[in-house]
Parts: C-alpha cells; structure tokens; sequence
C-alpha cells in the first residue's frame, strides 16, 4: 500500500512529466513559427502576422513549464564545492534548508503572477498584434510554479530522509 506522499509524488511525477511534452511541444512550434517567418520575410517580403507575439508568450510557456522538468532532473547549474567538502549528513541537511527556501519563494512568486494575471484579465491587457488575451499565459505560468515549488519540497523531503538515513548507518 503506498502512502500518501508516495501517491502525491506519483501524481507530481506525472504532471512534470506532462509539463516536459508541453514544453517540448512549444520549443518545436517556436523553431517552425521562426523559421517560416524568415523565409516569408526573406523569400516573399511577407512575414507572419503577430510571430513576435507567438515567440514571445511560446517562449514564456516554455521556461516556466521546463522549470521544474530541470529541477526534478538536478540538471540547473549549481556551485556546491563548499558543500561537498561537507560530511554527508550535513550535505543533505544542507540540501534540504535549500530546497526548502527554493520552495517559500517559489509560493510567493507563483503568488504574485496570479495577482498579475488577476489584474491583466480585469483591464482586459491584450498583445497588440493578434490581441490575444495575457492573463491565460500568467495562469499556466503560476500553476507551473507551484508545480515547481511542490517538486522542491519532494526534494526536501528526499534529503531529510537521506539525512536521517545517514543517522543511522
């Protein structure tokens, strides 16, 4: 029988996972979407409407919904030669206040675009071009936040036990 933050962790696992193809899924449209808009603007002088626009929410998208794919993976860069020198108990405790400050800040970010994304629905902020509606693309953008910030708290939760592990070997 799993328990209930195996079951959470499964469930985030699978979400990430979503997010990645998502991502992944946007990078591809972005390099299609630029390379059609060069060759029309340099082959038939007629470029596509609003690619700025589509570049620019496609790219926005796409960081914030690799964020925690990256985090989950340890794939960011990170100068740890301090903590290495560390015995592993402390490493991991280490880790885990890390992970842990990642994740209030991370909360208070995701906090601060919804307001965002609140105030751009209420003045009805659309790009100038297509006039596509801004506060959908801050609503994915604060969900994959929280996304990130939960995937840091399993990390934490991950190195406390290493910790607690390391107590008893």
């Amino acid at each position: 029988m799993k328990t209930f933050g195996q079951r959470l962790e499964r469930i985030l696992h699978v979400i990430v996972d979503v997010q990645q193809v998502i991502a992944s899924t946007l990078l591809v449209v972005i390099m299609v979407l630029v390379t059609f808009d060069v060759a029309g603007r340099n082959i038939w002088s007629h470029p596509i409407q609003g690619s700025y626009e589509l570049t620019e929410l496609g790219s926005a998208l796409l960081v914030f919904l690799a964020l925690a794919v990256t985090h989950r993976a340890g794939d960011h860069i990170s100068i740890d030669f301090v903590a290495t020198k560390l015995p592993i108990r402390m490493q991991q405790w280490l880790y885990a206040f890390v992970e842990l400050v990642s994740m209030v800040v991370l909360f208070v970010i995701a906090r601060e675009l919804f307001k965002n994304g609140v105030r751009m629905m209420e003045r009805g902020v659309t790009t100038t071009d297509l006039s596509i509606p801004t506060y959908p693309v801050l609503y994915v953008m604060t969900f994959a936040t929280v996304i990130f910030a939960l995937v840091a708290l399993m990390k934490s939760i991950h190195h406390v036990m290493k910790a607690v592990k390391a107590y008893e070997s």
